[in-house]
């Protein structure tokens, strides 16, 4: 119960990093956000007048493989009687996309893109 606590907190306070971040965009013309992740990986008009511009990460984390022999020798006369158990756990790999979504609307005065708003990743995402 406390390892799931720690986890949740941890996920949490991480998310919030992601939203921290993604709120110093707000004001900024769009190209800040460009400057540091590239070119948006979709872009979208939302119909009132702002567009939305998506960027998509992916992380992957793969899990340690984890071996335990053990074992027995019994004598049998000039010779051993060896009998083992291997147990394997453990290993396997967990892939995650998380969608960065900022909310920018047309400028008319400076020509650019300007951060409105952002939409707060997943949980689990950063």
């Amino acid at each position: 119960m406390v390892r799931m606590t720690v986890m949740m907190s941890a996920a949490l306070s991480l998310a919030g990093c992601a939203s921290s971040i993604m709120k110093g965009y707000v004001g900024e013309p769009l190209q800040a956000a460009m400057v540091d992740y590239g070119p948006p990986a979709n872009a979208f008009d939302m119909g009132d007048g702002r567009r939305a511009f998506q960027w998509s990460m992916t992380s992957t984390s793969t899990a340690p493989t984890m071996v335990r022999n053990s074992g027995t020798a019994v004598p049998l006369g000039n010779s051993v009687w060896w009998t083992q158990n291997t147990q394997i756990s453990g290993g396997g790999t967990a892939t995650t996309e998380c969608l960065y979504t900022l909310y920018a609307r047309w400028d008319q005065q400076t020509m650019v893109w300007r951060v409105e708003a952002f939409e707060k990743p997943r949980l689990f995402c950063e």
